[in-house]
């Protein structure tokens, strides 16, 4: 059988400047002559060669930026779980070795689908007893025939770091009386177990979970995200994501460490959001040069840090704007900031201090409020 593409292509597994899942779903070249005799040992030892660790570190970890930005701007939740045994995703996708895989379409990674999240939660809410309404409100009608999205968004889980894959096999020894719909054939000694190959993440294996409210605006959206996001750790212990989690696979416990430092960045994002919230209300009507300077002085932390206030040349440059383009707002609030760092300069500049009458100010700030008070009216 000829080889779709050129043979330089067709390697014996996938390298490190691959995109895994594309090479594992398009690229298969174990159909040849000797395929038909010993079909099972080729594909275990094709499964095996696509055994190996995949993705790149800078492009995942770019693409978890992406994410939890996302996240943090729409009020989500963020977790690092870790495999705590096999995780094998995709399993029922069509593929020549007979079992798929679900790889991510452009980082070439195992993954999560966020709909495989939405479903495990949903069997969890199950087990919990929660009530139909509350179940149909946070994850959306179970049934087509009414329309309509839950007050949760569930993203696809993506690894943190390259994944480490591993080759598995599954042995269903009564293969024909899987087979038969009719169920006339017995699960008898007499047939024969039929190796079949198939690729899993191996333990140990940091992944992000991740959700989210609908409508960060709506108190049920956001009481119902936090209600979900209670479940998430008891339903991967508990019932594992992904497929044969009847058999163990698929279960991940927390990553602490990670999960909060995630939060302390959440945190400290809210806090930055706050605050950029709190500095365009108070810049709201002011002059565009009041606004020039509250920025600056926001950026810069001049309300608290004398020195970066009084270096060469910040307000040698503002004394410069002031009496260039007088503004009385942006006045006002620049005489404020000296008045912090330096009391009574303007009231006093000929200040003295000590028994000896020295000079409570130099040179140069006595020429700042000097320049100042020029352009105050009445003084």
């Amino acid at each position: 059988m000829n080889l779709p593409l050129p043979h330089s292509l067709h390697t014996e597994k996938p390298t490190s400047d691959h995109n895994a899942g594309l090479w594992y779903d398009k690229f298969f070249n174990g159909w040849d002559d000797q395929f038909s005799e010993v079909p099972d040992g080729n594909k275990t030892v094709w499964v095996k060669n696509s055994a190996n660790q995949c993705g790149e570190q800078s492009v995942l970890s770019e693409q978890i930026v992406r994410l939890y930005n996302l996240l943090s701007a729409r009020g989500g939740y963020v977790w690092y779980f870790k495999t705590d045994g096999r995780f094998v995703t995709g399993l029922g996708r069509d593929h020549p070795v007979e079992n798929g895989f679900a790889w991510h379409h452009t980082l070439g990674v195992p993954y999560l689908p966020g709909s495989s999240l939405k479903g495990m939660l949903r069997a969890w809410a199950r087990e919990e007893n929660r009530q139909e309404h509350d179940t149909n409100r946070i994850f959306g009608p179970e049934t087509r025939q009414k329309a309509g999205v839950g007050s949760v968004v569930f993203f696809d889980t993506l690894p943190c770091a390259p994944v480490k894959l591993e080759a598995d096999v599954m042995t269903p020894h009564y293969g024909p009386y899987y087979q038969n719909e009719g169920a006339k054939t017995p699960p008898a000694d007499w047939h024969d177990p039929v190796p079949i190959p198939f690729l899993v993440v191996a333990n140990a294996q940091t992944f992000l979970f991740a959700l989210a409210p609908r409508r960060i605006n709506d108190p049920q959206d956001l009481q119902d995200c936090e209600a979900v996001a209670g479940w998430l750790e008891d339903a991967l212990t508990w019932l594992g994501a992904g497929a044969k989690t009847a058999v163990g696979y698929g279960r991940f416990k927390l990553d602490q460490a990670a999960t909060e430092a995630a939060a302390k960045e959440q945190c400290q994002a809210q806090e930055q959001r706050e605050r950029e919230a709190a500095l365009a209300a108070r810049v709201q009507g002011l002059s565009p040069l009041a606004q020039e300077l509250e920025l600056e002085i926001e950026a810069h932390h001049l309300d608290t840090n004398k020195n970066a206030f009084s270096a060469p040349p910040f307000i040698e440059q503002w004394l410069e704007k002031l009496e260039t383009g007088p503004s009385a707002d942006a006045l006002d609030r620049f005489c404020g900031l000296l008045n912090t760092h330096f009391p009574s300069l303007l009231e006093n500049p000929d200040k003295t201090k000590g028994k000896k009458n020295k000079p409570a100010f130099n040179d140069r700030q006595r020429n700042i409020a000097e320049r100042l008070l020029k352009l105050k009216p009445g003084t």
